[in-house]
């Protein structure tokens, strides 16, 4: 079973939701095959970016330029 994860030890690095300005955070998702990918996502308004990242500080640099 794949395992998620948020990651708060980095939010404070993520930039307020592009859309409703709400809390952003960063989980991170653990598949079967050993794959982690990271991704930012809205505490408020539950919105995210369809891409995954390799790394957290790829997810945070994309969400901060609204990649």
């Amino acid at each position: 079973m794949n395992k998620m994860y948020e990651t708060s030890e980095y939010n404070d690095r993520l930039k307020s939701c592009p859309f409703c300005k709400g809390v952003a955070y960063l989980t991170h998702v653990e598949f079967n095959d050993g794959d982690i990918w990271y991704n930012p996502n809205c505490e408020e308004c539950n919105c995210g970016w369809k891409e995954n990242y390799e790394t957290k500080e790829e997810a945070i640099v994309a969400w901060n330029k609204r990649k």
